[in-house]
Parts: C-alpha cells; structure tokens; sequence
C-alpha cells in the first residue's frame, strides 16, 4: 500500500491539471480578496472571512474535484489500473489510494489558496471583530466538507470516467445548489433539510459564517465524514465488480 501511494502521488506531482486547479484557484481566491476589500473595518474583515468560507466549501472542492477527476479517468484510459492489479495491487486499495493522495490534493490547494489568504488576512488586517473558536469551527467544516466532496467526485469518476463523469459531476453540483437555494427558502426549519445540508457542501455555503459559532458544528462534521465514508465503501464495491478489459 505504501508503494502504492508513494507511486500516485509522485504521479499527482507531474500531472498539468493538479497545478492548474492549485494556480486557479489561489488566483481567484486572491482576485475575490481584492474585490472585496473595500474597507479595513471590522465588518469589511468578516465579510471576507465568510466569502473565503463560501468558497472553500464550493469552489475548492469543485475545481480540485473536476481536476482529479481527470486524474482518475487517465488510470483507466491509459491502463495505468490494469497495470497495478498485474503486479498484485487489489482493486479496493487502488481505490483507497485515489481518496487518500485525492485529499492530499485538496488539502496543498486549501492552504495554498484559503490558507495564505487567511495568514495574509490575519497579518495585515484588523480581526478583532473574529472569534478564535467561531473560525476553528468554520475552518474544520471546510476541512470536512472538503473530504465529502472529493470522496463523491472519485466515487462518480469510477461509475462515469472521462469528461463526462466530470460535466456530470458539474451538473449534479448546480442542481444540488439550486435544491438547497429553494428548500431553504420554502421549508427554512424542516429537519430533513438541515440534515442533508450537514453532508453536502452545497447546503453549507450559505450556512457558515465566521461571525457567529455554527450550529452543532460536531454534528455537521460526523455528518459529512460519515458521507465520505460511504461514498468510498460504494467506490470501492463498484470497483471491484467493474470490467477493466
């Protein structure tokens, strides 16, 4: 397994589209910043803070997503898979080690990106206005969050490879937006649709805000984690009873 992952990430390393999602998204991010900052007051801080959350609850996992996507699909058109099962790789470990070396992926974006953004954030401008455990509650959600939607985005480039697994990805991601958009505004107290809202990133976007503590924020990250962990039990059986030849 060691060998294994050792052999992905390296190949992670020398892939075009894991550096255009890092070097895309730390631009936008870096472009929203200085839309955004029309002001140092303390309200001007906040409202950053809590784009910079939307954003990593949507945007990162999106474009991280779409790019590993990508990264997946070559091991099946280009018989990389086929490759690792000849020399005694089981299907469930290569499986394990896209998620895994999938979420070292997305966690160099997230710190390339929304984490320097937060240091530069926190050095030049004035945060008082923040709560230390407001932000460490919002930023573990992110991290959660995250996690769910890259577990969901392998577990659909295993089922649809290629580009159409990622428009498929792209479209279930706007139509789970819009779900939420309209749920929230029709059955704003209904349970059913604050517990789907803790798995989904698209039902958190407009849920955090750094401003005020998140509602049982424990909750929302078992949620999201048990979520993961079903999307890779499934990968992994879908895998195993996939036709390689």
């Amino acid at each position: 397994m060691r060998n294994l992952l050792r052999t992905d990430f390296v190949r992670l390393l020398k892939t075009k589209s894991f550096y255009v999602a890092l070097v895309g998204v730390t631009a936008i991010v870096y472009a929203c910043i200085f839309l955004s900052s029309g002001g140092d007051n303390e309200a001007a801080v906040v409202s950053i803070c809590n784009t910079l959350c939307s954003m990593s609850v949507l945007l990162v996992p999106l474009f991280v997503g779409g790019a590993y996507m990508l990264y997946v699909s070559a091991e099946f058109t280009g018989g990389a898979i086929r490759n690792k099962l000849i020399v005694g790789h089981r299907r469930e470990n290569v499986y394990l080690s896209w998620n895994l070396i999938g979420l070292v992926d997305g966690l160099i974006v997230l710190a390339a990106s929304l984490g320097t953004a937060a240091l530069f954030i926190g050095l030049f401008s004035d945060t008082s206005a923040l709560d230390t455990e407001n932000v460490i509650a919002a930023a573990a959600i992110v991290v959660c969050m995250l996690i769910s939607k890259l577990c969901m985005s392998i577990l659909i480039s295993v089922i649809i490879p290629g580009a159409k697994g990622m428009l498929f990805n792209y479209l279930f991601t706007y139509a789970l937006l819009m779900f939420f958009v309209i749920m929230y505004d029709a059955a704003p107290d209904s349970k059913i649709v604050k517990i789907l809202a803790r798995c989904f990133p698209e039902g958190q976007v407009t849920g955090l805000n750094v401003s005020v503590m998140p509602d049982r924020p424990w909750l929302t990250i078992l949620c999201a984690l048990a979520f993961s962990a079903l999307c890779v039990v499934l990968g992994a059986y879908v895998i195993k009873r996939k036709d390689l030849s």
